[in-house]
């Protein structure tokens, strides 16, 4: 078969031969040319002219710039930015996310500043989650973290400043019944009935001015304790109070009902525990710097609020409890320093900053009067000093000037009110 070709091609004459050979050698170097990257296809925006005769009844086609103005652009923003969505496990702190996202360890110093007002973000907890928006130049656009159920905190840039919100589910309060016959120790009785240890904290605080639960109780006595419980989205937020209490003795009845403000009365309306004090140190010591919500940071030159009452005081000075409560939060924050908040009541909450020594826990209930800090010059102060701020409904207010509850039984003027609550968890409780 060679052969024949050879014979075949050797037969050619010349011309045809030399033609054969070309051709070959073109189609050799057009198969090595690489392939147009754009392919064959051109694409053209098309911009469809408007009809006088499209209207009335009919659609009129409007060019495809009308859109490109309203948005500055004719298809959505696919911009390089990265979304990441961290859950915290122990050990995990933001500077070390922040490392690994390659995000500047000055932007957490400006959140932590930005923070000062809700305290979060210095001690996050295994559970809770962070979600980052992220320029391509590795800059934080957004930072979300997800507290809890009930509070998420968010902190946005905008024209360089980061700027802080914190959004807060109100959820839905439901009332628990619970009782029980005494056996032996209170605690353990209260336990078989369903309370939980800070529930049942809450029943000895409210009495404990009026009642002993070790000396009076005997086996027989009867309790009788209505809750209310806060439920996010369904689910039981852990968040509670105690609204009533009926302590039946072998002697007599002892009953406490919660108020508005936070303090325990009895049936009566006269109150159970002392009143909120005014000031969290003792005596009346000058103030260096008052509640503001347009003042001029010292340090930062910016305008940001002071949501509290700087105290002039020396480091060491005695910090009390202004109310009963119970301690939400007690740690460091670079900002704030050694800090603790008190949740007085449902609506008012109580703020100690710049501390020296901080004498209570996390979960610690403490009576109004109660030593809880030593005062100091710590996190981001320009001096020894105490600050402290008052939170209704959490907003912050003037603590100098709040209305506070300062009588010992309930004002005449919300006393109606508080018979109705009053009657209406007695209905409940099956008292009435």
């Amino acid at each position: 078969m060679f052969r024949k070709v050879l014979s075949f091609i050797n037969n050619l004459p010349r011309l045809h031969f030399w033609a054969i050979i070309s051709l070959f050698f073109f189609l050799l170097i057009v198969s090595l040319i690489p392939p147009s990257k754009h392919g064959g296809t051109i694409k053209k925006e098309l911009t469809l002219p408007i009809s006088g005769s499209l209207k009335g009844d009919y659609a009129v086609a409007e060019p495809s710039t009308a859109n490109r103005d309203a948005n500055n652009q004719l298809l959505p923003d696919f911009s390089a930015n990265r979304e990441v969505d961290i859950t915290i496990s122990a050990g995990d702190t933001l500077s070390e996310i922040f490392s690994n996202e390659s995000i500047s360890a000055a932007v957490l110093q400006e959140l932590l500043e930005a923070d000062t007002e809700y305290l979060r973000l210095a001690n996050l907890i295994p559970g809770q989650v962070v979600q980052l928006l992220v320029s391509p130049d590795n800059q934080l656009l957004s930072l979300k973290v997800i507290i809890d159920r009930a509070n998420t905190l968010s902190f946005v840039l905008k024209d360089g400043v980061y700027t802080s919100n914190l959004e807060i589910k109100e959820g839905e309060w439901r009332n628990s019944y619970y009782q029980g016959s005494v056996t032996g120790s209170f605690y353990v009785s209260a336990k078989k009935s369903g309370l939980s240890a800070s529930q049942i904290q809450q029943v000895s605080s409210a009495l404990s001015g009026q009642f002993d639960f070790n000396r009076q109780l005997r086996v027989g006595d009867t309790f009788h304790v209505l809750v209310a419980k806060q439920y996010i989205e369904g689910a039981y937020s852990f968040d509670s109070e105690v609204l009533a209490i009926i302590i039946k003795t072998h002697s007599r009845n002892y009953t406490a009902f919660l108020n508005e403000d936070g303090r325990y009365y009895d049936q009566k309306g006269k109150g159970l525990s002392k009143a909120y004090r005014r000031y969290p140190v003792n005596g009346k010591p000058r103030i260096s710097s008052r509640f503001n919500p347009h003042r001029l940071h010292p340090i930062t030159k910016r305008v940001s609020p002071h949501n509290g009452t700087d105290f002039a005081v020396g480091v060491g000075t005695n910090v009390y409890a202004t109310g009963d409560g119970v301690v939400l939060r007690a740690g460091y924050h670079p900002a704030a320093g050694n800090y603790i908040v008190i949740k007085n009541s449902r609506r008012y909450t109580t703020r100690f900053l710049h501390l020296s020594k901080i004498l209570v826990h996390k979960g610690q209930r403490v009576a109004i009067d109660q030593l809880i800090a030593k005062s100091g010059n710590t996190g981001r102060s320009t001096g020894a000093h105490l600050h402290y701020e008052f939170h209704v409904n959490n907003k912050p207010v003037d603590a100098m000037k709040v209305d506070l509850p300062l009588s010992q039984e309930v004002p005449r003027n919300e006393l109606k009110d508080f018979n109705a609550r009053r009657d209406l968890s007695l209905r409940e409780m099956g008292e009435l």
